[in-house]
């Protein structure tokens, strides 16, 4: 019996360590190429859950909502681009910071208004159980966890291998440099957007089925999303991979031996002495931390 709760235990912190990579990678990718805090991206990953439980209450699949969910999510984010943030690019103070936070209220309350505050289920489509390592673990969970790994693999391979990621690349080192360049800045900022809305999309529409659907249900990931990208390394992609490693296996431990708030809070202290000893974060690149003194 130990041995099986031992298994899963470890299952577990891998599954969050890949649910908070999935969500933190937009939050990561959004940041380092057009340095705008997305403090609406909580909202985003919500409204991709709510998505999946609109597709299966109007009587449709979950896979159908899993489906439209980062789709919906993207032309939300498309939205968002278009009718303000680009319009703040040039300004080098807090006002995309400001304007995403007016969109994370506009949507938290149009979210209410819609589906009221009453939390919402959607049914596990993988209710079944799966024998790993001699234990039992949800067949959903892993489904999960394979797709973030694929997910997670897609954008690295989008990001080093094809020409996108090379112009995306040029774009994050020097802005302006890219431009002169003859690379098209402002689409690049508009397709970055685009894709870092569909990752928490995604992220909330795998999460639907294992959690509460409610307006508030991108608060508490956010913040672990936020912690990832700060240990990471801010500005870069390995940086989301590494943040959401140390972040995940660090809750799961601690929260083998302590209370769950606790290991938050531990959590949390964590976070403040990487930032204190490290500030650009484990994987950051100095000229990233440089970047953000000037």
């Amino acid at each position: 019996m130990e041995y099986e709760v031992f298994i899963k235990q470890i299952l577990n912190g891998f599954s969050l360590v890949l649910f908070i990579t999935l969500f933190s990678l937009g939050l990561s990718i959004i940041f380092g190429m057009m340095d705008v805090i997305n403090i609406a991206h909580g909202e985003l990953f919500m409204m991709g859950a709510y998505t999946v439980y609109a597709v299966t209450a109007a009587g449709g699949s979950f896979w159908l909502g899993l489906a439209l969910a980062p789709l919906a999510v993207a032309l939300v984010g498309l939205g968002m681009e278009r009718t303000i943030l680009r319009h703040l690019y040039h300004r080098r103070d807090l006002s995309t910071l400001l304007a995403t936070w007016g969109f994370s209220v506009f949507f938290r309350e149009a979210i209410q208004v819609l589906f009221t505050r009453e939390p919402k289920s959607v049914a596990n489509p993988l209710a079944g159980s799966v024998v790993v390592l001699g234990a039992t673990y949800s067949a959903y969970r892993l489904f999960v966890m394979a797709t973030a790994v694929l997910v997670i693999a897609a954008v690295l391979v989008l990001f080093l291998k094809t020409n996108f990621g090379v112009l995306a690349r040029a774009t994050i080192q020097n802005g302006e440099m890219a431009a002169v360049l003859g690379i098209n800045v402002p689409r690049m900022y508009q397709w970055t957007f685009v894709l870092g809305s569909a990752l928490a999309g995604l992220a909330g529409a795998l999460l639907a089925p294992l959690n509460a659907v409610i307006p508030a249900m991108g608060v508490e990931f956010v913040g672990r999303a936020f912690f990832a990208v700060v240990v990471g390394g801010l500005g870069t992609i390995t940086g989301a991979l590494g943040g959401g490693l140390i972040i995940g296996e660090a809750e799961s431990l601690f929260s083998i031996f302590l209370l769950p708030t606790v290991a938050q809070i531990l959590v949390f202290v964590m976070v403040i002495v990487v930032i204190l000893v490290r500030p650009r974060g484990v994987f950051g690149r100095r000229s990233a931390l440089e970047h953000q003194v000037m």
